[in-house]
């Protein structure tokens, strides 16, 4: 029997490839008969830059740049082996993971150390670059990124905006000093969610909680995001607030996609299409996916979701494993997937994360045993 274990990142926890290789040691103990195929995928969130590592050839590029608040911490992007791409992770130098949420001050986390990262792959001639937009820490519209490139971005009072958060106070930008006005770079987004820019399932409503933003400033918020959209829509003639999966990085993909000319995809089916995915399934297949948390956001095409959705026309047998599950969306994940299964079912974060590798192994064994009868009794 044909096994393909393909999960997401376990967000806190593990990687992708790190969250395979525990489900697929568990499945082979369950039943050393197993035939396990290794194929971890991403969806733009933090952990995609892993899934290139697993799959490609590459060389890594390491600098010291800024986090959201500010602090030099050190950054990683890769190369592939073509020399001409660059795999750029929003969340490597403005991720939740670089701070703690319970200090991440929102009026002034910026995404500017992305945007050095973005700088320093121009620098070295690469022609063109991949941003995968997930786990950012950030709601400043991607103005941190575009400050870095080269955008000025001025206050009511016609004062340059050279630190914090832009999308706070801004008044107008101006882009003669954009980088991209010298260099022809061809830009690729990969968005895990299909969330707009503004509304109930935009960027602040949906996301902003995560990211310890109060609820009583997310008004505040989405008024900022609409003053840069209404300013960039009318310098670009542009429609930011259209645009399916904007809402990602805080709004950096609705603005980041109009001033970089950027194409914007779906991460995991990109990822899927990149690899090959479905030249992989044999006749009768089982897929074993899963993520930290399967949930809403989940059902809003994170990997697991569109995996489900990829290799429909296949037939696969399809179990996902969350580290938790949100058991009030129950019935809509069993509408993607034939077994849902947690990891934990404890209601304290702490003890989830903490004890996360043998969880998720006990519960991939257990999974394994009845793929095992399941065999046995057909």
């Amino acid at each position: 029997m044909d096994i393909l274990v393909s999960p997401n990142s376990f967000k806190g926890t593990f990687s992708s490839v790190e969250a395979s290789n525990i489900i697929a040691k568990a499945l082979k103990d369950a039943d050393s008969e197993f035939n396990i195929k290794k194929l971890p995928i991403a969806d733009g969130g933090d952990g995609t830059m892993d899934v290139f590592k697993y799959y490609f050839d590459y060389k890594s590029v390491k600098r010291k740049y800024k986090n959201p608040l500010g602090n030099l911490v050190e950054t990683e992007y890769i190369i592939l082996d073509d020399n001409n791409t660059a795999i750029i992770e929003f969340a490597n130098a403005s991720g939740l993971n670089l701070i703690d949420n319970n200090q991440n001050d929102l009026m002034k986390s910026s995404s500017y150390g992305t945007g050095q990262q973005i700088k320093s792959a121009i620098k070295k001639g690469i022609k063109n670059i991949l941003l995968c937009l997930g786990g950012s820490a950030t709601i400043d519209g991607g103005t941190g990124i575009l400050r870095a490139l080269g955008v000025k971005f001025y206050n009511s009072s016609s004062n340059e905006i050279t630190k914090g958060n832009p999308l706070m106070s801004i008044n107008k930008f101006d882009v003669s000093s954009f980088i991209l006005n010298r260099k022809e770079i061809n830009f690729t987004l990969l968005s895990d969610v299909t969330n707009p820019l503004i509304g109930t399932n935009g960027s602040v409503r949906t996301f902003g909680r995560q990211k310890g933003l109060k609820e009583n400033d997310f008004s505040l918020f989405e008024k900022n995001l609409d003053n840069f959209s209404v300013l960039t829509d009318k310098y670009f003639n542009s429609k930011t607030k259209s645009i399916v999966g904007g809402g990602a990085a805080g709004g950096a993909c609705s603005f980041l996609k109009v001033f970089f000319n950027a194409n914007l995809n779906n991460g995991a089916d990109y990822i899927l299409d990149k690899i090959k995915y479905n030249s992989k399934i044999l006749n009768k297949s089982i897929i074993v996916t899963g993520e930290g948390s399967l949930d809403s956001q989940t059902l809003y095409g994170k990997a697991p979701f569109t995996l489900a959705n990829y290799t429909k026309e296949k037939n696969p047998f399809f179990i996902a494993i969350g580290g938790i599950v949100d058991y009030y969306n129950i019935k809509k994940l069993l509408k993607n997937f034939d077994l849902v299964f947690a990891a934990c079912e404890s209601q304290k974060k702490d003890y989830c994360i903490r004890n996360a590798k043998s969880l998720l192994y006990n519960v991939s064994f257990k999974v394994g045993k009845i793929i095992s009868y399941k065999l046995r009794i057909n």
